[in-house]
């Protein structure tokens, strides 16, 4: 080989190698995104709490180690924070549940009147949404990094429900 295609040929390669050292770079940096929930957003936190307080709290209590409210209907649900058992389901499990209601027959008082309501008639989806991200910013980071791993396996669950959402229909 000439020494000119010697020279061509080393500057196409480290060009080459470059572009994928740059693209490995970049790739590396961008974590797949998995779940639904922006619990890390202070915004989003905020706007989550004060409906928390409002519509949740009462029967789930407080997401700050304090207990339902002394009205709150019997049995009360079960707590939102490391004790209870919403961080062991995908996002897209705790969107769906409470949009729909699906568990409210599992939340019956003991005098059936009272139940866990269909919120999708109360709230929007970006409110569920707030919601959800409040009380996933409240877990220890233990606790958080179950349930991303949980996401991991339900990544295409995940967006999915985030494309229904993002063009406005779920």
């Amino acid at each position: 080989m000439k020494p000119a295609s010697l020279i061509v040929l080393g500057i196409t390669g480290a060009a080459a190698l470059g572009v994928v050292a740059v693209l490995a770079s970049v790739a590396l940096k961008q974590e797949p995104e998995t779940g639904l929930l922006a619990w890390q957003d202070p915004e989003i936190i905020g706007r989550g709490a004060k409906i928390y307080r409002s519509e949740c709290s009462s029967c789930h209590g407080g997401l700050d180690g304090s207990a339902p409210a002394a009205d709150a209907p019997e049995p009360s649900a079960p707590p939102h924070d490391e004790n209870g058992h919403s961080w062991k389901h995908p996002d897209y499990v705790l969107f769906g549940l409470t949009k729909s209601g699906e568990v409210a027959e599992l939340c019956l008082t003991g005098n059936g009147d009272v139940e866990m309501p269909e919120f999708a008639e109360a709230l929007n989806d970006r409110q569920i949404l707030d919601v959800l991200s409040y009380i996933k910013s409240t877990w220890p980071e233990e606790v958080r990094a179950r349930q991303e791993a949980t996401n991991q396996i339900y990544a295409a669950q995940n967006a999915a429900t985030r494309e229904l959402l993002e063009n406005g229909g779920s």
